[in-house]
């Protein structure tokens, strides 16, 4: 017997109820840290040798903690120490391990994991010093979740046994922090640790290798690790304190109204489209009483995937501890987003038709009621990053509550928002006050889809700078593959014929989303050119000289062709090179005269300088050139 759709969409709220209980919460942060000072003399105990203290950072397995600099993002490592409270001691911070951030991939980051060493040169201290104290700022991440911390630290001086102390000279760092003890405040180490460090490039702190003894040394035991709800202690007011949150009969009131305010935010606008253009496709019909039938099965199923969708929210944010609208700070997943509603755009726009979510009215759709579902999850989920009146409060209470009540106030907040389509499921005459589809429908479709454009606008604006480029092809190549998906197939054709293009199409998006976004080899570490440093390498190993510019496409091609990370790194590992960049997107006199020292006016320009007396004689490839062809230069330059 045929399920009408209202038993159908009540056994699909039925599904979607189902106990939450065995959703996780989030527990507090473990103790996944430590601090320890040690302390060391540089030379001989008498008369007064200086004194060097090494404050180890250790964090458990499955935490980093950002380097200082950090590199594109995160919370740089840093101390701050004094002598009594006296002036500010130079740090010395190593570089940290080179990767993509754990939470934006796209983004290059230097990060500490294990046991890492921060470097304070203390000098010859006055009889009468008392102690080394000041605090330590850095935020430590596991895969999923970032906490700032800021600890006080303190290292007794007063009455130390000098001879007692160890030498610095003797363990395997020395050479590491001697090399860069001279660099300029507050930056992260130039070179790497030796080779005694662990697999990571962080040193693994034990007796034989740290010297760590904390029967000559007093340290001090860093506090309890804070959580992010225990660093502050506030009783906040607030300005209307009648919308604050205190029970769940208030949240799920509340929740109802903030809901059905959503609809009316301007943050929601760019989802006004998909909305008008469901309503005025489910009042399609022939007769009165099937244009009823239409508007009502559109309204509910539209209103289920509505409640679907936060449902599903409200699971992801109690098992995950996310926070509202954080699905946004994902940039794979408003990537996705942007290529669905672009592909969106491109039917209404005639170039093809949709499968599943078709908001065109002149052909009827094969599954109308699965159409309106997923319409409406995918229009809740283009405007659930913004927030409205009511919903803060709520927001702030329930989240720190149990699963099952997540889920009941997510529930309440979608059933609100769902509520106008709801009316028009209980009151189907309602379709009356919609025009009758006709020639007009043509102008709404092709408004509706440059509203989706801008929608497609709006999402590329939350993505990180460095995804813009790769995200604009990925969009071409949705693009190309809507033009196959429409114009190179019809219903006349075989289903095998038609079926292959449509899946060459698709595996088209596929393979380019692959290669724009697929993870990249560590990109080879390029210095940047400062004269004084350059002549001291010119001669001393074989240098290899690129002259770039953020304007200069030719340059970008050739990065992305010849000089990328695999063919750097073979090259590396082969010929023993040194990267050098000359950077001239800005005025760079320096630069400018060493590329005319090299015959050259124009960029790109590629230099290869040999070491020894070859030096004086580099040999300089021009424009665009293959990888054989550097490869060959470099056999030739450095002879080999």
């Amino acid at each position: 017997m045929k399920i009408n759709s209202i038993r159908l969409a009540a056994l699909l709220l039925l599904i979607l109820l189902m106990p939450a209980s065995a959703l996780a919460v989030p527990a507090a942060p473990p103790d996944f840290y430590s601090l320890k000072w040690e302390l060391f003399r540089v030379g001989e105990a008498e008369p007064a040798p200086e004194l060097l203290a090494v404050l180890w950072l250790e964090l458990d397995e499955g935490y980093h903690a950002y380097a200082n600099p950090p590199g594109e993002t995160g919370m740089p490592t840093h101390l701050s120490v004094s002598v009594d409270q006296g002036p500010a001691l130079k740090v010395i911070y190593p570089e940290g391990e080179e990767g993509p951030d754990v939470f934006d991939p796209s983004l290059r980051v230097h990060s500490y994991y294990g046991a890492t060493p921060l470097f304070v040169r203390l000098g010859r201290l006055p009889a009468k010093a008392e102690a080394l104290s000041g605090t330590l700022s850095f935020a430590a991440c596991s895969d999923t979740n970032c906490w700032p911390l800021r600890e006080n630290v303190s290292l007794p001086l007063a009455g130390l046994d000098l001879a007692a102390l160890p030498d610095a000279r003797s363990f395997f760092w020395y050479e590491f922090y001697l090399s860069n003890e001279f660099t300029n405040d507050g930056a992260s180490a130039k070179g790497g640790l030796p080779s005694a460090a662990g697999s990571t490039g962080q040193p693994t702190v034990n007796d034989a290798q740290a010297g760590f003894r904390p029967e000559a040394i007093p340290v001090t035991t860093p506090e309890a690790v804070p959580t992010p709800s225990t660093q502050w202690s506030f009783s906040p007011s607030y300005f209307h304190p009648g919308l604050e949150v205190s029970s769940i009969g208030l949240a799920l009131a509340f929740a109802f109204v903030a809901g059905l305010l959503l609809n009316f935010m301007p943050c929601v606008l760019p989802v006004l489209s998909l909305k008008l253009s469901g309503l005025m496709a489910g009042s399609e019909g022939k007769g009165e009483a099937a244009r009823k039938r239409t508007f009502r099965d559109h309204n509910l199923f539209f209103s289920a995937g509505v409640l679907l969708y936060f449902l599903f929210l409200g699971a992801l944010l109690s098992s995950l501890g996310l926070a509202w609208g954080q699905l946004f700070q994902t940039p794979k997943i408003v990537l996705a987003l942007a290529a669905v509603v672009f592909a969106l755009g491109l039917s209404l726009f005639g170039l093809w038709d949709l499968p599943v979510v078709d908001l065109k009215s002149g052909l009827p759709s094969k599954n109308p009621r699965v159409c309106a579902m997923f319409t409406g999850v995918l229009a809740t989920l283009l405007a659930t990053p913004c927030s409205g009146p009511f919903l803060g409060g709520v927001l702030g209470w329930v989240l720190l509550q149990p699963p099952e009540v997540i889920m009941a106030v997510f529930l309440s907040i979608g059933l609100g928002m769902a509520s106008p389509f709801l009316l028009m499921v209980a009151q189907p005459g309602l379709v009356r006050f919609f025009p009758r589809p006709g020639a007009w429908m043509s102008y709404l479709e092709t408004g509706v889809g440059f509203f989706l454009m801008g929608t497609v606008l709006y999402l590329l604006a939350i993505l990180p700078q460095a995804m813009l480029l790769p995200s604009l092809m990925l969009l071409l190549a949705v693009a190309f593959a809507a033009w196959m998906w429409g114009r190179w197939t019809n219903l006349s054709q075989p289903a095998i014929k038609r079926g292959t293009i449509r899946l060459a199409a698709t595996a088209l998006v596929a393979l380019a989303a692959l290669m724009l976004f697929a993870p990249q080899a560590a990109p080879v570490k390029w210095q940047s050119f400062e004269p004084q440093a350059f002549r001291s390498l010119l001669g001393q190993q074989p240098l290899v000289v690129d002259f770039t510019a953020d304007w200069c496409p030719n340059c970008k091609v050739l990065e992305h062709t010849t000089l990328k990370p695999d063919n750097l790194i073979a090259w590396q590992e082969r010929f023993g090179l040194t990267y050098v960049q000359v950077d001239m997107t800005q005025d760079n006199p320096e630069g400018l005269a060493l590329l005319r020292a090299l015959g050259s006016q124009s960029i790109p320009v590629v230099a290869i300088f040999p070491p020894g007396a070859g030096s004086a004689t580099p040999l300089v490839l021009r424009d665009l050139f293959s990888a054989a062809q550097m490869d060959e230069a470099l056999r030739t330059a450095l002879g080999q």
